[in-house]
Order: C-alpha cells, then sequence, then structure tokens
C-alpha cells in the first residue's frame, strides 16, 4: 500500500538501525485519511492471519496481541516519544534488505543528507499477520519503499553545517 506524504522518524534507510533492520516510523495525525487507510490494512491483515490460522478472533483482542500502529498521546505521556507525536499515530517498518529510495523525480536519492527524520515521503509498506514462537501474535508493517516528497523541520534537533557556524568569523593568521 502506498501512503502518501507522511513524516517519518527514526529513519535508517541507507544503513540498518541497531537490529540489524532497515525501517521507519512513520507519524499520521489523528484522524486524518492517511490514518484510515492505515486501519483498514490493519484490520485486512488481521482477517488474513485469523484465515490462515496464525491466530484467532479472540487473540486479536487480547492485551498481548501485537498492534504495529499506536498512539502517540499514550507514548507521550509515558515519556517514551517525543511531543511532536502529540495529537498523532505512529507505526514502524522495516525490512532486513534496503527499501527502494527515490527522490520527487522518481530518479535515485543518493544523497543521505537530503532524507533525514523530519522529512516527508511516500512509503509502499505492507501490514502482514505474524505468529512467533518467541515474538507473539500480531500485525506488522515491511517497509518496501519510499519516495522523499520535501524536506521537513529536523526531528533530532540537528542544524545544518552553515548555521552551526554562521557568525563565526574565520582567522586568515593562523599562528
Amino acid at each position: 500500500m502506498i501512503i502518501k506524504n507522511v513524516r517519518l522518524d527514526w529513519l535508517f534507510i541507507f544503513e540498518p538501525g541497531k537490529q540489524g533492520k532497515f525501517g521507519c516510523c512513520a507519524i499520521l495525525p489523528n484522524g486524518s485519511e492517511q490514518e484510515k487507510q492505515v486501519r483498514k490494512a490493519i484490520d485486512k491483515a488481521k482477517a488474513v492471519g485469523i484465515a490462515a490460522g496464525k491466530f484467532t478472533e479472540a487473540n486479536t483482542k487480547s492485551a498481548s496481541f501485537k498492534q504495529c500502529i499506536r498512539d502517540g498521546n499514550f507514548e507521550i505521556k509515558t515519556e517514551e516519544r517525543p511531543a511532536h507525536y502529540k495529537d498523532s499515530m505512529f507505526f514502524n517498518a522495516s525490512n532486513k534488505d534496503q527499501p527502494g529510495i527515490v527522490g520527487p523525480d522518481l530518479n535515485p536519492l543518493l544523497d543521505k543528507e537530503k532524507a533525514y527524520s523530519g522529512c516527508y515521503f511516500n512509503i509502499d509498506v505492507n501490514f502482514y499477520a505474524y505468529n512467533h514462537p518467541k515474538g507473539g501474535k500480531g500485525v506488522g508493517a515491511g517497509l518496501n519503499h519510499v519516495m522523499l516528497i520535501k524536506e521537513g523541520e529536523r526531528l533530532d534537533g540537528r542544524v545544518n553545517a552553515e548555521e552551526a557556524f554562521a557568525g563565526l568569523a574565520v582567522e586568515s593568521d593562523l599562528q
């Protein structure tokens, strides 16, 4: 499924993160069309999981059933997520393989500095049912491809080099 114009955080698309996977966290405004589309896709993955015998309808109502979409307002209260998750839902999507990465012109995006946490992307994800002996039962999200749409305010607080050194004069006579 393609989700359009979504803000991403925890962006590991050029190199894998600590868990050895490529991935991101997609932030969706509460009540947005994006959130509705994702919830429908998750419900469809649950139905596929039930039909395939991975879990039962009762399992999906259990507290131990893992939902990939989470409430940013709740996470803020636990201080696990920063303020930009307020009034949003979010989900993590990952893959052991690197996603396809393109810019707005559909050409491969090679400049790693252009894609950072806070930018807006179109993303190609798939939602799937799982039943892992050690990982429990639930619905996860796979990350297939990303398309940079536009830059946004950085979520990591980092500034570019020009801003960092603005107003700093260079002395020509270094001794």
